[in-house]
């Protein structure tokens, strides 16, 4: 496998029950297929330590704004985003396959963010209310707004033609 960040030939690793491709000599970038970026992405996790230290050539230099292809799907380009609502880390990933691309230092900064899942998801929470809470307030706020102005109708058309709202009424057990 090449990299994309280089294009140096990338080391397939073994580590417990994954197998990365690192780019050992280059640029240190770490690939990662479907999964398994999951496994190694917690400090509590043993089987990302042995990823930590990749050696790398430091006189290799990385275009970070460039676009990169996914080394394992041939013609797919790889979107860039955010790996945690932190917004400190920006990661490759294969909108096809699924992989990951990590440049080298960010699966340290990634392990750093969150010691568990649940604090993750707590942090995503946490980050969601205070972008959203105040817009689904008012959203409910004027929504029942609606809602009151077309009881207000309904009854209004209730007064004008009672005999034709009575038997709706044995209908709907109101």
């Amino acid at each position: 496998m090449i990299c994309p960040a280089c294009e140096n030939k990338m080391t397939e690793m073994n580590v417990q029950d994954i197998t990365v491709d690192v780019c050992v000599g280059g640029c240190g970038g770490i690939w990662f297929d479907g999964q398994e970026l999951k496994k190694v992405d917690e400090p509590h996790e043993a089987v990302g330590r042995n990823l930590l230290e990749v050696a790398y050539d430091p006189n290799v230099v990385v275009e970070q704004s460039e676009r990169r292809d996914c080394p394992h799907c041939s013609d797919i380009v790889m979107m860039r985003h955010f790996s945690s609502i932190k917004r400190e880390v920006e990661v490759d990933e294969c909108p096809s396959c699924s992989g990951f691309f990590l440049d080298r230092g960010e699966l340290n900064t990634i392990r750093e963010q969150y010691t568990t899942e649940e604090e993750r998801s707590n942090a995503a929470l946490d980050m969601f209310g205070e972008m959203f809470d105040e817009d689904l307030e008012d959203e409910q706020a004027a929504s029942w707004q609606r809602v009151e102005a077309s009881r207000k109708l309904a009854n209004m058309f209730k007064f004008l033609m009672p005999s034709h709202y009575i038997p709706i009424k044995e209908k709907l057990g109101i």
